[in-house]
């Protein structure tokens, strides 16, 4: 496989690949860690439209950001075309390295994300496709996968930041917090594990924190790990 990177050749072997490390796959995507590179490769189908452009990786690339990963440089054949990106690598520690984080770097780490929010809503660039799946725990807390992610020059700042924000207030409740709190206490089904993070949420709504970020960050509790347990034990 030959493409292009900043007008230079690089060749990527399937055979030599096997001795890299794959990072994961998804429905679009193939992913390896090569030269301490996240490489994400497009998976081709006909008639399948690439959901990322050129255009908007070469925007992308350019905003600096510190917990919301962006492509670096585009993957392109010989006739130009996108055929997937390089982003930063950063290793998963695990969830466990997040929700332990004690409540003043918590907040710091919460900051960073807040500010890349700030500066992608800045650049009229919404976020799409939030999970967990899409996440790396590492000291802080990454998005790693801005594949989905829109460009829409018809929208204001105030508008694209208050959709961003709502995206990122139902992922930090209703897939990071459930996620945890099914991998923690997996004797809960998935009904009980979202009637348990519709109360986190009504907790956050009643607290009168704008964000959720801002929400989290103001625990009493030494760490979400702890914020988790007192109210799964119903210790508020």
């Amino acid at each position: 496989m030959v493409f292009y990177i900043n007008s230079k050749k690089v060749r990527y072997n399937p055979y030599h690949m096997k001795k890299d490390l794959k990072l994961g796959e998804g429905l679009e995507v193939e992913v390896y860690k090569i030269n301490n590179k996240a490489v994400k490769f497009f998976k081709q189908s006909p008639g399948k439209d690439i959901l990322i452009s050129k255009k908007l990786i070469e925007k992308m690339k350019n905003i600096k950001t510190n917990r919301i990963l962006l492509p670096t440089e585009p993957l392109l054949d010989k006739h130009h075309n996108i055929r997937g990106y390089q982003m930063d690598y950063i290793k998963n520690l695990g969830m466990d390295n997040y929700f332990n984080l004690d409540k003043n770097k918590l907040s710091k780490e919460n900051q960073l994300l807040k500010e890349d929010v700030e500066i992608l809503s800045d650049n009229k660039i919404l976020m799409e496709d939030l999970n967990d799946r899409n996440t790396i725990y590492h000291n802080g807390l990454y998005l790693v996968d801005p594949g989905s992610y829109q460009f829409d020059p018809s929208i204001n700042l105030e508008q694209a930041y208050g959709i961003n924000m709502d995206k990122i207030n139902e992922y930090l409740i209703y897939d990071l917090i459930r996620n945890y709190h099914l991998i923690k206490y997996n004797k809960f089904n998935k009904y009980a594990s979202f009637a348990f993070c519709k109360e986190i949420n009504s907790e956050y709504l009643e607290s009168g924190k704008k964000d959720v970020i801002e929400f989290l960050s103001n625990i009493e509790e030494n760490n979400l790990s702890e914020f988790i347990e007192r109210r799964v034990r119903c210790k508020k």
